[in-house]
């Protein structure tokens, strides 16, 4: 292996184990966190295997093999659990280990190889032995799992991205961002060792794990440069039920257009009056119970007639409350004012207003000073 590999691949270990110690030690981090440090702690140990063969011998790293080989069999479980526990926070359930059925039973499969890393060396490092169908049945299981948690898990995400927008104005957008961007560097490594496994392509099989190393950098960055990202960070905690039963169904549409006019304009003045949008946790229930109209024809008002979801629908009111007072008041602290108009964090705030206006909160403010 080239030196600079060797480098890379040394970094990217020291790297993901200490990103899995600090998620898994660190005090007042949520358990979704804990569950992405875990998942640090097996790509860290996945980029020892080629470190341990080229300076301990092909016997430790028989051994190594023979314990770590499955280990990827758990990645699936594991990111589809930290983007569930992310988005809902709802804490560990006992039925979350039903999740690693797929990889207990490529160790099952296999457990002889536990207690033979001289076969293990012969077969798959040697090629002096044939390659098990045992062997063969767990890489199925390993390779099927990871495909099927990546359509799972974006079909979750997908659905409570959905309803959230359509239910809750203060949650945190850049959580959903930031789950994506996580699944899709894990649709393409994997691609690229499914690849590599079929062509026998050793250098598609290195790009994978160059992959990793920059992802598991990208998570130590994101922490770094955004915290929240690691901690509670709920889109859906109030009106779980209002999510569950009223965004699932498609809008019919029943109501005429005058009807939907009236609905709107009742919805606008209230509002108005009562600057309801202040309210961090104003939720589409909330604010169709202070109307008096049901949560099915709230949401058929505002995206027939304004064309937006409920998200969209708050915050921009809260952006326009924001632009209002910074041009009657040019000293305010932006944080302060943006959690006054109902954002729930800085990060929120700055997302929202930028994708509003097309400027940032400060630099909204410099041109007001003009």
């Amino acid at each position: 292996m080239p030196t600079l590999l060797q480098y890379l691949f040394a970094i990217g270990t020291f790297q993901g184990f200490l990103l899995s110690t600090l998620l898994l030690f660190t005090s007042n981090i949520s358990y979704a966190s804990r569950i992405l440090g875990v998942w640090c702690g097996f790509l860290a140990i996945g980029l020892m295997l080629p470190i341990v063969e080229q300076l301990s011998g092909i016997e430790s790293y028989g051994l190594l093999l023979a314990v770590t080989g499955f280990l990827p069999a758990s990645y699936g479980a594991l990111l589809y659990l930290y983007c569930r526990h992310s988005v809902l926070d709802d804490g560990y359930r006992p039925k979350d280990l039903l999740h690693f059925i797929p990889f207990l039973c490529c160790y099952l499969l296999n457990i002889d190889l536990l207690f033979s890393p001289d076969y293990v060396v012969q077969t798959f490092v040697e090629g002096a032995r044939a390659v098990p169908v045992r062997y063969l049945l767990g890489q199925s299981i390993l390779f099927g799992q990871a495909y099927i948690y990546i359509g799972y898990t974006a079909f979750f995400m997908y659905r409570y991205q959905q309803r959230a927008q359509d239910n809750y104005a203060g949650f945190n957008p850049d959580v959903f961002d930031w789950l994506w961007i996580v699944q899709g560097f894990n649709l393409i490594i994997w691609s690229m060792k499914a690849v590599a496994m079929v062509t026998t392509g050793l250098g598609l099989s290195i790009g994978g794990d160059v992959l990793i190393v920059i992802l598991i950098y990208g998570i130590g960055l994101a922490q770094w440069r955004n915290p929240q990202l690691f901690k509670i960070v709920v889109p859906v905690t109030t009106d779980a039920t209002a999510l569950m039963n009223d965004s699932g169904s498609k809008i019919t549409g029943r109501l005429d257009e005058d009807t939907r006019l009236a609905l709107l304009e009742s919805v606008n003045q209230h509002m108005q009056t009562h600057q309801v949008f202040l309210d961090s946790e104003l939720s589409l229930r909330r604010l169709a119970d202070a109307v008096g109209i049901s949560t099915h024809y709230l949401s058929e008002a505002l995206n027939g007639e304004e064309g937006q979801n409920f998200y969209n629908f708050v915050n921009k009111l809260r952006v326009e409350y924001v632009c209002e007072h910074l041009k009657q008041d040019q000293e305010i602290k932006l944080l302060d004012l943006g959690l006054k108009a109902g954002f729930s964090s800085k990060s929120t705030f700055n997302s929202v207003f930028k994708k509003q206006t097309g400027l940032t909160p400060t630099q909204y403010r410099n041109n007001c000073m003009r």
